[in-house]
């Protein structure tokens, strides 16, 4: 009895932010590049983009007291040239 044979594509993980917004062109661009870099010509090669979520998206920013000097300095060398 013949045993069957399970042949897997190449997968090609991309990890990145805002990867659903890559235009079309770009995505065929990179599949025929890993192609042609991976030696794999006629092969079918699936691409998968994973996001992931930015982990400092709601968190302020505290500033230290040297940088909040700073910034006091600024400000007020702003105002005066207003």
């Amino acid at each position: 009895m013949p045993t069957p044979v399970v042949i897997t594509r190449p997968i090609v993980v991309i990890h990145g932010n805002q990867v659903k917004d890559l235009p079309d062109s770009y995505k065929r661009y990179l599949m025929n590049y890993f192609r042609k870099s991976l030696d794999v010509m006629g092969t079918p090669i699936r691409i998968q983009f994973k996001e992931g979520e930015n982990p400092f998206a709601n968190k302020r920013n505290t500033l230290t007291p040297n940088q909040m000097r700073k910034r006091k300095r600024l400000i007020k060398h702003i105002k005066k040239s207003k």
